[in-house]
């Protein structure tokens, strides 16, 4: 009986299935099977991006086409990384470089953009469908003809006016969001969106924090609040945050409502918000690319904006926050509602379901249980494979070591950093192998030591390589528990030469920049006679030259005097001296060359004259090979000349530009001396000689830091209108303008790395920008000019009430230019777009004057500022080249 049975149930089970394949081998070749690749930005489980795919999926399944869609994602939310990134383009184009794709989709930037680089190169000519992306310039980069898509557009004033519906009585709304790139883009949209409800309610922004700062400042909001999350997938140290995380940081620190921009946000428990659905989304993406599969061109589908936005809210919190079905728009989909009585007691039915159903399924269990067992074990083959592909091929050395601190195994990546085959290492001490010199030798026993005993550890050092070459590592060493008691270790090693290197050059250009300025300080303060001799030598040893001189020449191009370097020491020949043997008509054909060409480089000797270069035997008979010679320029024309027998000719660029800015420096002296020197045109003179060193240094500053310089231009012309406004004279206006223009000179002597640093401040590197004023006026004091440009300029930080810096002078005691200094700096400041975050607007600037008129700021210089912007007045966005009148 159960035998006939059995054999009953196999025929019921194997005659729907011959019928289904002969109906797939008699279909065979009539339709094409159409093979697509969606590659996602993010991981599998993100919200956002299983919607995309899920509205994809459906889409071309509905469509009656035959699709192969095959998904990836590069997980650039949690390993956003140069080395994942690097990582995932490796394993795509081994994936992928011998496939035979008709179509690829994607969903957001980072995927759009890794497509924009490498599909071509990998995959050929194939059509490109779009979605999710937040940056319409993206798609303007391609121009084969080939992409099409849609742009994600949120609704920020949408969200922002369904909030004010909802609570009328709100006086604030809190905008929240990371600096990630899409971050600075919800900022900079969020600004112009939201400006017009800047007379209803007051904006509060929270960027770029931690979740304990975030906590912290959401806890302190004002009464009357609703938060809108613009952004927050990764907090200040770069830790990635799902919706649902972020929007718990906030609801537990505060009671007010928060709303979102996207579903996946609603989903994480926010309110609501007038949102994209993802599905939706994805369905529209997916409809596209049906559209191209059926012959429409790419190029003939406009890439469009997603306008479908529909209101979304969160049931329980609508219930926390009193709200009814009846209190929000008409349409308005409702998440995790009150369910039917036939949801509530779905247990029960399924229940009675499987107690019918369970004598079929034990006999279909049984059938199936060997089926199960086999393919558990070939899962279990694939993981452990998955497993050891991972450990041989992942791009850092990676070793395996028993608790004897023996090696078990080692990956490619070890064998190729240290330089050992495989079998020369099994077996042998981990130390032994990596460390094996005097001294590292105790330093790695000490480290074993501590990962033996169980203790993580992690840190920076130098190892040995199987030639004895020294070079230094990034380590990291944990052990993990096995059976019985025992455990295994497992170390990473990753080769750091390449970011040594970068901090040597870092170091090195702190060094270059702090050379200038002394340099520039000291010709200021000393001249040419007394100044010149001690910063060419300083240069000359910078850039390794032994032998060199300083030429410059009179007003027809004769050799007017020489500043010879011999032994690492500089002085002036007078008569000049080893130069004079060059004849007159050289020197005037060498000018000539200097002024055409821009630098003379001579590399070797060669059998008679050097090609273009008749007088360069003259040259090298003076100072010899290698030569580098660089032009002095003064008044518009070749003055001199810089020469210095260098280790190597060419120089690389950013040492040639220190030579050039030393040679404007020195050129600047040479005419600043000679300006001086002519004393029938005194009063004349010295006023032109003072606007050429401001000149000077604002150039010298702009070569450092182009945001900088076009501060002080946009701080320079505004203070000079405010002034013009109140009837002030002609004297008090130009002091302003060229106090203006020099006004944080003294960020010259700030490290770049801190002027143009993207996030937030340390306290150490805000005391160092704090110094500025007091650098702006050591370099200022030294210049004899007619305007008192270095006491306003140490006082342009100070206050009415006495809490600026450095001084913390009150009232009378600021004199009258920096009272105006001070107004047009915080309103540029505020206003205009700085390295580190977008502009904040000029409404915020006179917000900021309005609020602090008669504390910090003078009054009357508020007024005229304010009258001045009503009046038209507007910064220039492209004045990075200095103009003096």
């Amino acid at each position: 009986m159960a035998q006939n049975t059995l054999r009953f149930l196999k025929k019921a089970v194997m005659l729907p299935l011959f019928f289904f394949l002969s109906l797939s081998v008699s279909g065979e070749g009539k339709e094409d099977t159409y093979r697509i690749l969606l590659l996602n930005s993010y991981h599998d489980g993100f919200s956002w991006t299983d919607g995309i795919t899920k509205g994809i999926r459906e889409t071309l399944q509905s469509s009656g086409k035959k699709v192969n869609l095959s998904v990836e994602y590069m997980d650039t939310k949690r390993y956003g990384s140069i080395t994942a990134f690097s990582a995932f383009a490796d394993y795509f184009e081994s994936k992928y470089e011998s496939s035979s794709l008709d179509l690829i989709l994607c969903s957001d930037d980072d995927a759009f953009s890794f497509l924009l680089r490498m599909r071509r190169r990998i995959l050929g000519e194939i059509p490109l469908v779009f979605c999710g992306v937040n940056n319409p310039q993206l798609a303007s980069y391609e121009k084969s003809g080939l992409v099409a898509g849609l742009i994600e557009k949120v609704d920020i004033s949408g969200t922002a006016e369904l909030a004010l519906r909802l609570f009328p009585e709100t006086e604030h709304i809190a905008l929240v969001s990371d600096l990630s790139t899409t971050g600075m883009t919800a900022i900079s949209q969020a600004r112009e969106e939201l400006f017009h409800l800047s007379e209803k309610v007051s904006i509060i922004d929270i960027f770029g924090l931690t979740a304990t700062e975030l906590q912290a400042e959401v806890s302190s909001l004002p009464p009357k609040t609703v938060v809108l999350m613009l952004v927050y997938f990764q907090d200040a140290n770069g830790r990635f945050y799902p919706p649902e995380r972020s929007i718990s940081i906030i609801k537990k620190a505060c009671p007010f409502p928060v709303f979102g921009l996207w579903g996946m946000m609603v989903e994480g428990g926010a309110l609501g918000g007038s949102v994209i659905l993802s599905e939706k989304h994805g369905a529209s993406a997916a409809g596209i690319a049906l559209k191209i599969l059926d012959g429409a061109e790419p190029s003939s589908l406009p890439v469009e904006s997603d306008t479908s936005l529909i209101p979304v809210f969160y049931y329980p919190e609508m219930v926390r926050l009193g709200l009814t079905v009846r209190d929000i728009p008409a349409g308005s989909v409702v998440l995790d509602g009150p369910v039917s009585f036939f949801f509530r007691h779905w247990k029960l039915i399924l229940a009675n379901m499987v107690l019918l159903l369970a004598a079929c399924m034990y006999v279909v269990t049984l059938l199936l249980n060997e089926k199960r067992k086999k393919t558990a074990e070939k899962d279990l083959e694939m993981k452990k494979a998955q497993w050891e592909g991972l450990f041989h091929n992942t791009p850092v050395a990676c070793v395996v070591f028993n608790s004897e601190n023996d090696i078990t195994s080692v990956n490619e990546s070890f064998c190729s950093l240290f330089g050992y085959e495989r079998e020369e290492v099994l077996g042998k001490n981990l130390d032994k192998i990596v460390a094996d010199y005097p001294g590292l030798n105790q330093e790695a026993e000490a480290i074993s030591g501590k990962v033996l005993s169980g203790e993580p550890v992690i840190g920076e050092s130098l190892r040995r390589k199987k030639d004895g070459t020294l070079f230094p590592v990034e380590y990291q060493g944990i052990t993990f528990p096995l059976e019985k008691g025992s455990f295994m270790g497992y170390a990473i090693y990753r080769d750091i030469s390449d970011q040594k290197k970068s901090e040597d050059e870092i170091r090195h250009n702190l060094r270059k920049e702090s050379l200038i300025s002394s340099v520039s300080a000291r010709l200021l303060e000393e001249g040419v006679e007394g100044g010149l001799p001690s910063s060419f030598m300083e240069v000359a040893s910078f850039l390794g030259a032994g032998r060199g001189g300083i030429i410059e020449l009179d007003e027809n191009r004769r050799i007017a005097r020489e500043l010879s370097l011999s032994g690492g020491t500089a002085s002036f020949q007078v008569p000049p001296g080893a130069a004079s043997s060059i004849s007159p008509g050289d020197v005037e054909q060498i000018a000539r060359y200097l002024w055409e060409k821009g630098k003379i480089e001579i590399a070797r000797r060669g059998n008679g004259q050097i090609k273009d270069m008749p007088w360069a035997d003259s040259l090298l008979e003076v100072w010899g090979e290698p030569l580098f010679v660089q032009p002095v320029y003064s008044g518009g024309a070749v003055k001199g000349w810089l020469a210095l027998r260098l280790p190597s000719v060419p120089l690389q660029h950013s040492e040639e530009a220190f030579a050039a800015m030393f040679c404007d420096l020195a050129g600047s002296a040479f005419y600043r001396e000679k300006r001086v020197s002519m004393m029938a045109e005194a009063n004349r003179m010295l006023d032109e000689a003072a606007k050429g060193v401001v000149g000077i240094l604002g150039h010298a500053l702009a070569m450092k830091d182009p945001y900088t310089v076009g501060h002080q231009i946009n701080v320079a012309n505004l203070a000079r209108a405010m002034a013009n406004r109140g009837g002030y004279d002609e004297t008090f206006q130009e002091t302003v303008f060229y106090a203006g223009l020099v006004h944080d000179l003294g960020k010259i002597t700030i490290p770049s790395s801190i002027l143009s640093k993207p996030g937030r401040l340390s306290e150490i590197e805000f005391s160092i920008i704090r110094s500025h004023a007091l650098h702006g006026w050591e370099i200022l004091s030294s210049a004899d000019l007619p305007w008192p440009l270095a006491d306003i300029v140490i006082q342009h930080h100070e206050h009415i009430d006495g809490s600026g810096y450095p001084f913390g002078l009150k009232g009378d005691d600021i004199c009258r230019e920096a009272r105006f200094l001070s107004v047009a700096d915080v309103v540029e400041a505020i206003s205009s777009d700085r390295p580190y975050r977008p502009g904040l607007g000029i409404g915020k600037a006179l917000g900021e004057i309005r609020e602090n008129r008669g504390a910090w700021y003078d009054p009357e210089v508020s007024d005229l500022c304010i009258e001045v912007i009503g009046g038209g007045f507007s910064f220039d966005g492209e004045n990075y080249k200095l103009f003096i009148p």
